[in-house]
């Protein structure tokens, strides 16, 4: 059985949430501490919500990928930040990451250093023979396109969880499921986590379908011939 996933990066490392690549009976949860655990036989695609495919001189605004995915955003564009300039993935401390992206032509953010961890695990994944399908994606650009429209409420927010929840059982998600893992409490991961990598899922599901919504629509690669593209 072929199984396709949504992944979330949390405070235990890796929300997982997968399912048959037909429908979403019996959906599995699970928590990797690392992005390598992740590669499993039975799973040939999945969408992440972190940066793929990384530029070594950097331009205003970001890769084109975040400049467009900022632009569809209809709410919530700081969500979409700068991602860093491959050579700054090997400073040892923020000053030194900052110095290396201001030199190929843009300052880091403190929330893209502090995804810099997770960023390498993604991009060592890619330099994998076999392994599954790996696309970046982004959550709030998934809700938005489940609900048409822009999305009230932030997903801090209990009236933000209960948006999100209701477009996943609207978009074919099991109540029963959804309420396992919410509300836990847990030092691994929090509510929005598990609802992004949910969403996540749904995205995958489409493109599979070849239904997908491709920000930017052209395939852009970086030096290292990986695609800068998310699907939606």
């Amino acid at each position: 059985m072929k199984l396709i996933a949504g992944i979330d990066g949390s405070k235990g490392g890796w929300v997982s949430v997968s399912a048959n690549v037909n429908n979403n009976q019996d959906p599995e949860f699970n928590i990797y501490e690392n992005f390598k655990d992740i590669s499993r036989k039975d799973l040939e695609l999945i969408l992440v919500d972190m940066p793929i495919g990384l530029e070594k001189e950097l331009f205003q605004g970001g890769r084109v990928v975040d400049r467009e995915a900022r632009r569809a955003l209809i709410k919530g564009k700081s969500s979409i930040f700068n991602s860093p300039s491959r050579l700054a993935l090997k400073a040892k401390d923020y000053q030194e990451a900052n110095e290396i992206n201001k030199s190929q032509g843009m300052g880091l953010s403190k929330q893209s250093w502090f995804l810099f961890k997770k960023i390498k695990e993604v991009d060592d994944f890619l330099k994998l023979q076999n392994r599954p399908q790996v696309f970046e994606s982004h959550p709030e650009l998934v809700f938005q396109t489940m609900k048409g429209g822009e999305i009230e409420f932030k997903k801090s927010t209990r009236e933000g969880l209960a948006e999100r929840i209701g477009l996943l059982l609207m978009h074919g998600f099991n109540e029963k499921f959804i309420n396992q893992f919410i509300g836990k409490k847990s030092k691994l991961y929090k509510d929005d986590d598990f609802l992004d990598a949910c969403s996540l899922l749904w995205s995958a599901r489409r493109v599979k379908q070849n239904k997908e919504i491709k920000i930017p629509n052209e395939i852009f690669k970086d030096e290292k011939g990986v695609i800068m593209q998310m699907k939606i």
